[in-house]
């Protein structure tokens, strides 16, 4: 994963945690969780928590992390709309951390419910789908 690659410890469970304010192990992480989660449920706060995190990597940064978030709405809402499913590499791989983060309850999760597990694939984690 790309945290493990830049030496960064991730606390993914906290960062989606929407409640969460503090440190999540990345730089500026409770001033971009704070927009993240501003945007993702509509608080009328999405434009302190902009000003904020500006303050702290810059307006260039606060519109990078706007088109970040917009992108992966979309991908997320395409994905969802057509149907994708997981095949069954990423599917066994993702099986611990899926279950960990809670994604094995989003309503796009039933889109790949007839992948088969094979018994014992995929314990290494999602980590090892990318070397």
């Amino acid at each position: 994963m790309s945290s493990e690659a830049n030496g960064l410890q991730v606390d993914l469970g906290a960062v989606l945690d929407r409640h969460h304010v503090g440190d999540v192990g990345v730089p500026a992480g409770p001033e971009l969780l704070a927009f993240a989660n501003a945007v993702e449920v509509g608080d009328r706060d999405i434009e302190d928590a902009r000003r904020r995190l500006a303050q702290v990597i810059g307006e260039a940064g606060a519109l990078e992390a706007a088109a970040i978030i917009a992108a992966f709405n979309g991908l997320v809402r395409v994905a969802d709309g057509t149907g994708i499913e997981l095949d069954e590499g990423v599917f066994a791989a993702s099986a611990h951390d899926r279950e960990m983060l809670g994604i094995n309850r989003y309503a796009g999760a039933a889109n790949s419910a007839a992948v088969t597990l094979v018994p014992g694939a995929g314990q290494q984690g999602v980590g090892s789908l990318f070397g």
